[in-house]
């Protein structure tokens, strides 16, 4: 890590498989925190944990 690398990134909701659908705002991406990684808690298929999104340290709606 060289201290650049941005807090956030923008990765394709695995639900919509980015076709956009109500989880990621009909955009087809959501912003997790970098680096990416799966839901731990369901592999990227999507559960409560995860908002549905496959994606694990998604970003809040308010952060």
């Amino acid at each position: 890590m060289t201290g650049t690398e941005p807090e956030y990134v923008e990765v394709t909701c695995q639900h919509c498989e980015g076709a956009g659908c109500c989880f990621c705002n009909l955009k087809g991406q959501v912003l997790v925190t970098w680096p990416e990684k799966m839901c731990r808690h369901c592999n990227g298929v999507g559960c409560i944990y995860c908002g549905y999104t496959g994606w694990g340290g998604l970003k809040g709606k308010y952060d």
